[in-house]
């Protein structure tokens, strides 16, 4: 199995109270037209009621009856909870942190409630939500096996073993909760059980803030290491690469150095973006219909968008004008939709250079047999410009 070819991540906008607000539509749709398979990360199911009100019933149900997609919907995930009293254990001081993990008791009825979210989908009548619901249900793939123990040892290795990464991390929430740069201050963790460590840091006197603030500083800076291991550990168990969010990178750079953009997504959507920008498509307003599933499914399984694909992972050395030569340039669009003897002999002309040319009409050209294989055989269409400049155009049904 291809990793490169599937992408685990998440497409829903969070609050800043964690609730899910909207979702990444045209990064789901990038996604989609990238990668053979999505598995997206879901929280409690609510991204689906917002998908199908973009989609419809017909377009998310073929969406998922076309296998694109699975599910990761899960509550599993490591806690901090020296101070929680949680499980029996004793309330433990400032800058001690015991993890644990938690999860659903009931994972049946923990995916059960979050289907319940589809009976407020506005325009679905009752038994289109069933029928999503159920189709919903049977895309979802649980962590496999044996996953949990799996994921504990390589994050206590870097807590114990790997004090540049704890450093980032905490630095990384330094700068963007207390918006402190270049900050001198000291860390060291120590392993006091298994599943306890105590931190050793001036952070509290060099940043001059409160000792509850210090704590929970570190303590984000470890989760955000917890984070990091268990988004490692999942993208072996689902043999996919991460898309991680933009928050979430720099770290994974940090342990990665530079194989972080060869096994993220996040450089190949950046490629997309740029190439789109390039070929001066503008951005489409995501609103309720204006997607075809129908356009999507069959352009990601053209032979353009396999071209496409391969062309991309290649251009991040390309420059701007290399990039509009093969998408934008007369001789890249000559391969574009033409019918007819006058769109043949406009093609003709343009690849040519005649078309530059004073005088050369297309009323004063006639296309021979001779000339008709240059056209078809010697001047074959562009996949890589007919992707960017017809079938992309052709997913979002309500642009005109």
């Amino acid at each position: 199995m291809d990793i490169s070819s599937r992408l685990i991540g998440v497409s829903a906008v969070m609050s800043q109270d964690s609730k899910v607000i909207a979702v990444d539509i045209s990064g789901l749709i990038r996604r989609l037209l990238l990668f053979d398979k999505y598995i997206l990360v879901s929280i409690r199911l609510q991204e689906f009621p917002i998908v199908a009100r973009y989609l419809g019933y017909e377009g998310l149900r073929d969406l998922l009856a076309a296998n694109l997609i699975e599910i990761r919907c899960e509550c599993f995930q490591l806690a901090q909870v020296a101070q929680s009293g949680l499980f029996g254990d004793p309330v433990l001081p400032s800058f001690n942190y015991r993890f644990n993990w938690i999860d659903a008791q009931d994972r049946n009825k923990y995916i059960h409630d979050g289907l319940q979210l589809m009976h407020g989908t506005p325009g679905l009548r009752r038994n289109q939500i069933v029928k999503l619901k159920g189709a919903i249900a049977g895309a979802i793939r649980p962590l496999p096996e044996g996953t949990r123990t799996q994921l504990w040892p390589p994050f206590q290795n870097e807590l114990i073993h790997n004090p540049r990464l704890v450093n980032a991390a905490v630095e990384m929430v330094v700068q963007t909760r207390l918006g402190l740069s270049n900050l001198p201050f000291s860390l060291a963790v120590h392993q006091e059980s298994e599943d306890g460590f105590k931190v050793e840091s001036d952070l509290q006197h060099v940043a001059k803030i409160d000792e509850l603030t210090a704590h929970k500083t570190i303590e984000e800076g470890l989760m955000g290491v917890a984070g990091l291991s268990q988004s490692i550990g999942e993208m072996k168990a689902y043999s996919a690469i991460s898309g991680f969010r933009d928050e979430e990178l720099p770290l994974f750079k940090h342990k990665l150095d530079f194989l972080a953009d060869a096994v993220s997504s996040q450089t190949r959507e950046q490629n997309f973006r740029r190439v789109i920008d390039l070929a001066g498509i503008p951005e489409f307003p995501m609103t309720e219909g204006s997607i075809s599933v129908e356009k999507l499914l069959e352009v990601r399984d053209s032979s353009e968008a396999r071209e496409f694909r391969d062309w991309l992972g290649g251009i991040g050395q390309a420059t701007d004008d290399e990039i509009r030569e093969r998408i934008a340039s007369l001789r890249a669009k000559a391969g574009l939709k033409v019918s007819g003897d006058m769109g043949k002999t406009t093609r003709f002309l343009i690849t040519s250079g005649l078309g530059l040319i004073p005088g050369a009409t297309v009323a004063a050209l006639a296309l021979g047999a001779t000339d008709q294989f240059v056209v078809d055989r010697l001047l074959p269409r562009s996949g890589i410009a007919a992707f960017v400049n017809e079938l992309y155009l052709s997913i979002f049904a309500a642009i005109k």
